[in-house]
Parts: structure tokens; C-alpha cells; sequence
């Protein structure tokens, strides 16, 4: 079997060059109808998994995933929306540290994982660069200088790290990581498409929508399920607050490079050093 660590730093490099494309398209498209297409594609890609699922789940299982589609979901559509208004060097870092934070502090009651002295350390550390982050380098970006962003960056990190731990506890429970996959992939789309004919649309805005970006959704889509599908493996087998905190690190470091140099983002270098100390400040989460 694969080890762990590559698996996530494949997930970690496609993951990157996707939120890079991403931002690019989202430039340009409605956050709400982008991300429902884009479910449907990666619903549809996804099914070439079908021989590797099983799907004798119990109703337990079929619950748990839809309760998760729907944390999906709302994700989905809220880090759609900080991506396409703001800074990628500022929301990619703060979208991998919160998360971690949370992930690894819910990990400690709920999948009964332990956490030393150093790790709170470094806790501490990545609290204060997201506040740099996110209020000190900022300047002049209006996703950013306002409240209603904050909160919803907020709210997706917490809504992430619940799912994340969700879904390692099912995991944990035996489901099969290609049946989870397609299932909540569907459910996803479900709640998209519904939401999209009750507030938008419907299907025939997203099918002109798929029209417009027709390379760039299908691209992205097939990079999204690539580091899904691998950072699924890899939480099947190691501790969920050892696999976040890496693969976050990992991403980061690509986006803020690539992604800032590539839309010429403010305030780069000042990003970068306190990136690589929020880095550091994740290396005692895994030490």
C-alpha cells in the first residue's frame, strides 16, 4: 500500500493547481452557478469509480453521508464566493490554517486523538499569522476589509473541520472510500441543482454554464477528484490531525507561490514570510 505521506502530497499538488484554476474561472463566473455545474461533472467523472464501490452501507452510513453532503455543500458555495472576490494568497492560507485548528482540536474529544504541549505552541503561532493574515495584509481588498467575509471564512473553516472529522469516523466505521466518494458526490449535486432551480436557473443555466467553460470545469473537475480521492486514502489510514496539517502546508506553499505570482497579488513578500512562519507553526501540530 501506498504510504501516507505521498498520498497526500499528491493530494496537495492537485489540489493547489486546481484552486489556481479555480480562482481564474471564478473570476469571471457566478460563484453559485459554477459550483453547481462543477458538482455535476465531478458526479458524473465520478462514476467511473463504480467498480471499486460497495454499496452495502446501512442507513446509518446513508445518513451520516448526506448530513455531510450537506456541510459539503454550504462549503462548496461559501469558498467559492471568498475565492472569486478575494485574495488567493490571503484565502488559501487561512482556508488550510483555521480548518487545521479545528480539525485537530475537535480530533481530541471525538476520535479520542492527543495533543502535546509543542502542539499547542504552534496552535498559538498560526492563530496569530491568520490574523496578520487576514487583517495586516489585506489592505485595499474589499472581500477582506469586510465583516460579512470574515465571518463566512469562519464559518467554511469550521464547517470543514466538522466534515473532515465526520468523515474519518465513517471511515473508521469500515465504509468503502469509492462508495463514500460517489455518494456524496451525488448528494452534493443533489443539493445544488435544487438549490439552483429554486433561487436561479435551474439546469439550463448550468448547462450554459458548462458551455462557457467547458474545458476549464471538466479540468478542474478531474483535478478535484485526483486529490479527493487521495487524501481519502490517506485519512483511511493515519490520524486526521497528522494528514491536515501536512497536506495544508503542502498546498499553501503552491498556491501562494504559483497563484500569487501568476494574478499579481499586493503585498507578496510579506504574505510569503508570514506563510512560512504559519508553516512552521504547523510542523509542531505534527511532530
Amino acid at each position: 500500500m501506498v504510504q501516507w505521506y505521498y498520498l497526500v502530497l499528491i493530494s496537495s499538488l492537485l489540489m493547489g493547481t486546481a484552486t489556481i484554476l479555480e480562482k481564474n474561472t471564478l473570476k469571471h463566473d457566478h460563484a453559485t452557478v459554477y459550483s453547481a455545474t462543477f458538482s455535476l461533472v465531478i458526479l458524473v467523472i465520478s462514476l467511473v469509480f463504480l467498480p471499486f464501490a460497495n454499496f452495502h452501507v446501512t442507513l446509518f452510513d446513508i445518513v451520516a453521508v448526506y448530513l455531510l453532503s450537506l456541510v459539503s455543500t454550504v462549503t462548496y458555495l461559501l469558498t467559492a464566493k471568498v475565492f472569486r472576490h478575494g485574495s488567493i494568497t490571503v484565502a488559501s492560507p487561512i482556508f488550510s490554517s483555521i480548518p487545521a485548528i479545528f480539525v485537530v482540536l475537535l480530533a481530541l474529544p471525538l476520535l479520542h486523538e492527543q495533543l502535546f504541549l509543542t502542539q499547542y505552541v504552534g496552535i498559538g503561532i498560526m492563530i496569530i499569522c491568520t490574523y496578520l493574515l487576514l487583517f495586516k495584509t489585506s489592505a485595499g481588498d474589499k472581500a477582506f476589509d469586510s465583516n460579512k467575509y470574515i465571518w463566512i471564512i469562519l464559518l467554511d473553516s469550521l464547517l470543514t473541520a466538522f466534515g473532515t472529522i465526520l468523515m474519518k469516523y465513517l471511515f473508521t466505521l469500515g465504509i468503502n472510500i469509492f462508495t463514500y466518494f460517489i455518494l456524496v458526490e451525488a448528494f452534493i449535486a443533489l443539493n445544488l441543482s435544487i438549490f439552483m432551480v429554486l433561487k436561479f436557473g435551474g439546469f439550463g443555466e448550468m448547462v450554459k454554464n458548462l458551455s462557457q467553460y467547458r474545458f476549464s470545469i471538466p479540468v478542474i473537475a478531474l483535478l478535484t477528484i485526483g486529490y479527493r480521492i487521495t487524501y481519502y486514502m490517506a485519512v483511511s489510514s493515519a490520524f486526521v490531525s497528522l494528514i491536515s496539517p501536512v497536506r495544508n502546508s503542502i498546498y499553501i506553499l503552491v498556491t501562494i507561490f504559483v497563484g500569487g505570482t501568476i494574478f499579481n497579488e499586493k503585498h507578496l513578500y510579506k504574505k510569503i514570510a508570514i506563510t512560512l512562519i504559519l508553516l512552521a507553526a504547523m510542523y509542531y501540530l505534527v511532530i
